[in-house]
This record gives structure tokens, C-alpha cells and sequence, in this order.
């Protein structure tokens, strides 16, 4: 699975998942173009790209900004001269009851997780359609999305429903464009944020129920990225993996439950 010299867009590159992808980009010989709404998490994995001997740029942004998003699209396209992958892993979350979040809370979510898939895939389309072995177009999503329901979720979850959605009508309108369209959807990753979040404790023991009985870590998700993106994955467009050990499978007990011992 070699991405020699493939121009690769991940948006959330600065942290966790998105920073992993990258990394496994680059060990393939990929150029990455880094995206991430905090300069200093962008620049340190620039850094070390870089260190593992390939080539690397910095375009940051809020991928609730419209005109960020043209941006990073267009600095791609400027450093590298082309696109031929874009794994958008970059989302907000928001924790709560629907009847208590306020407006302007629920805009952002639909700004950062629903309109930047639109305004990405817009963006993105001229120059991943040009792409010599089909240009690939990556949402990472969640097994929140169709599949369970975590309380105070709602926003978040919905988000993700309608990024699925919107990836298998992408996929058939795309494809006469030479460019294939997949989801990712993740389970519990072990990811700093999530574990700060939920805490670890917690974190492994809700894991241990699982048919895989680990929590999952990036470079899980990286695998499946890099796979949906090879030319092994050539005649997969409009899917949606679910990478999560068998979680969304089982009943998982209540937290209260788990906290008791």
C-alpha cells in the first residue's frame, strides 16, 4: 500500500487520530498537507513528518470557516500542485440535553460536522477528479451515527448520521468524476481527548465488554483509512467501516454500574 508521492489532505491532523493518519501517511512516502484549527498541535506534526523524511505543509483553519476550508484546498493544491486524498477527520462535539443546549451551540455542531462536509467535497471535487489512480475522498464518522445512542449525544450523533447519508449520495454523484467516496466509523479510541473526557478507568472498563476486549487505538483507524485509499480498496466506493471490536454488537452496562465496581 504504497502512496509514494500522493498529495494527502487530513483535516484535524493536529491531535489524536487525525495526527496518527498522518503519520501512517507518511511513513507510505505520502506529502501531507497538515490541517489544524490550532497552530502549535499543526506544527508539531508537521515536525514530525518531516522527521520520518517526507514532505509536509501546514494550512490551518476552523473547519466551521467557509473561506478557512477554501483555503486549505488551495494551499494543497499551491505546495504540492494537486490533490489525490482528503481524509476529513476533523469534528466538534457537544455534550448535553437538546432541550437545554443553547442556539448558537447547536449551530457550530451543524457548522463544523455537517457544512464542512459540503463545503470540503465542493472544494476538494476539480482536483481529486484529476487524480491518476481515482482521487479519495475519506469521512470519519462514528458508530454513534446510526448504530446506538450515548445520552447527551444527540447533536453529535446526528451529525454523523447525516455525514453517512451524505457520503453514499456523494459516492454516486462523484463517481463519474473518478473519485471514490467512504466512511470510517470509529468506536471508543483511546485518544487523549476521549480519555481526559471520559477517564481512563472508565474508559478500559466499559472496553472489557467488548468483543475485542481493548479499547481501540488510532493506528486502528489509520489502517482502515490507508485501506480505503489504496489501490487494493479500487472497486469499494459509497461503504461505511466500522471499526470498533464488535462494541456496537453487545449490550454495554450502565457507567453507574461500571463506577459501583
Amino acid at each position: 500500500m504504497s502512496f509514494r508521492d500522493k498529495v494527502v489532505l487530513i483535516t484535524g491532523a493536529g491531535r489524536g487520530m487525525g495526527r496518527v493518519i498522518a503519520l501512517a501517511y507518511a511513513r507510505e512516502g505520502a506529502k501531507i498537507v497538515v490541517s489544524a484549527r490550532t497552530a502549535k498541535y499543526g506544527e508539531q506534526t508537521v515536525e514530525q513528518i518531516q522527521a520520518l523524511g517526507a514532505q509536509a505543509c501546514l494550512v490551518g483553519g476552523d473547519i466551521a470557516d467557509r473561506e478557512a476550508i477554501r483555503s486549505m484546498v488551495q494551499g494543497a493544491v499551491e505546495r504540492f500542485g494537486g490533490l489525490d486524498v482528503v481524509v476529513h477527520c476533523a469534528a466538534d462535539t457537544s455534550h448535553g440535553l437538546m432541550a437545554e443546549m443553547p442556539d448558537d451551540t447547536f449551530d457550530h455542531i451543524v457548522r463544523s460536522n455537517i457544512q464542512s462536509l459540503f463545503w470540503l467535497a465542493k472544494d476538494s471535487a476539480p482536483y481529486l477528479s484529476k487524480a491518476v489512480d481515482k482521487g479519495r475522498l475519506i469521512f470519519i464518522s462514528s458508530g454513534e451515527a446510526n448504530r446506538k445512542y450515548t445520552p447527551r449525544l444527540i447533536a453529535y450523533s446526528a451529525s454523523k448520521a447525516f455525514m453517512n447519508a451524505f457520503a453514499r449520495g456523494l459516492a454516486v454523484e462523484f463517481g463519474v468524476m473518478n473519485i471514490l467516496v467512504n466512511v470510517v466509523e470509529p468506536g471508543l479510541i483511546g485518544t487523549d481527548h476521549m480519555l481526559e473526557t471520559l477517564g481512563g478507568d472508565l474508559a478500559h472498563k466499559l472496553a472489557e465488554n467488548f468483543p475485542v476486549g481493548r479499547l481501540g487505538e488510532s493506528a486502528d483507524i489509520a489502517n482502515a483509512v490507508l485501506f480505503l485509499t489504496s489501490n487494493q480498496a479500487s472497486y469499494i466506493t459509497g461503504t461505511s467501516l466500522l471499526v470498533d471490536g464488535g462494541a456496537t454488537m453487545v449490550a454495554m452496562p450502565k457507567v453507574e454500574d461500571i463506577l459501583k465496581g
